[in-house]
């Protein structure tokens, strides 16, 4: 398994990116809307990457939408992680665009876990 990125919700995207790229020397690895909400992946040469989500939500405070993993077997992970770790599946397995399949689970604490197959 390895960790692809983690998911950071944002109420003003240009900050964000601003904060990430200038402060902290990370450069914009690719850009997407999806459903109308603007995403942005900064990262480092090393390969780990930010998915920054910009939210319309401004009641909410910012936090961490979700973590991505990468896993070999997505049903076997799936199911270890309901019998052995009482998670919950968030998201039903899915097939994407590229031939990966998906699923979000919950952590032990909470948190949504988005599990990635990547195409064989």
């Amino acid at each position: 398994m390895e960790l692809l990125h983690v998911a950071l919700d944002v109420t003003d995207m240009e900050t964000a990116v601003d904060f990430y790229t200038e402060l902290l020397g990370l450069e914009v690895t690719r850009e997407a809307e999806l459903e109308g909400q603007q995403m942005v992946w900064v990262g480092s040469d090393d390969g780990g990457e930010l998915q920054l989500l910009e939210t319309d939500d401004h009641d909410e405070p910012a936090g961490i939408d979700h973590l991505a993993i990468t896993t070999d077997d997505l049903d076997a992970t799936i199911k270890a992680a309901i019998e052995e770790w009482d998670s919950s599946v968030l998201m039903e397995p899915q097939t994407v665009g590229d031939g990966a399949r998906l699923a979000f689970i919950s952590d032990p604490e909470g948190y949504s876990v988005e599990l990635i197959q990547e195409a064989p």
